[in-house]
């Protein structure tokens, strides 16, 4: 009987497994905030103004059917000032942008920029979409 020279030894490689499960990991970590956010319907003023740097805005939505959404939080107007001031006292340097439908009485909208205000952020901006410039001007 003549035994066999040649070893056979059956082994699996997990490093590339792992490498390509920390790929996913890591993808799903980067695109999963935009999976999460939900779209609001908000038809927002027209006006010439110019960008602003996003990093830090807290954004305040005011649907047409008065609803009031920041992040994915449904608020009433009178939990909106103590809401927002827990928020800025974490953030200091964050910008409140409020979001509301251009189709809503005024009347309504500088209720709730009262109570923002009175939330002591660093700073209010109102969103607008850009205006287009007429031929001629």
């Amino acid at each position: 009987m003549k035994k066999s020279t040649f070893k056979t030894e059956s082994r699996t490689t997990v490093v590339p497994i792992i490498n390509v499960s920390l790929v996913v990991v890591l993808t799903l970590m980067m695109i999963s905030p935009f999976l999460a956010s939900e779209d609001v319907d908000v038809e927002l003023p027209l006006a010439r103004a110019g960008q602003t740097d996003d990093t830090d805005n807290v954004e305040i939505y005011f649907t047409l059917d008065r609803e009031i959404i920041v992040g994915e939080d449904h608020l009433q107007l009178e939990d909106l000032t103590h809401y927002l001031g827990s928020m800025f006292e974490a953030t200091p340097m964050a910008v409140a942008v409020i979001k509301a439908d251009r189709n809503l009485p005024y009347g309504e909208v500088e209720a709730l920029i009262a109570q923002v205000e009175a939330a002591e952020p660093p700073s209010i901006a109102l969103a607008t979409k850009e205006r287009k410039q007429e031929a001629g001007q």
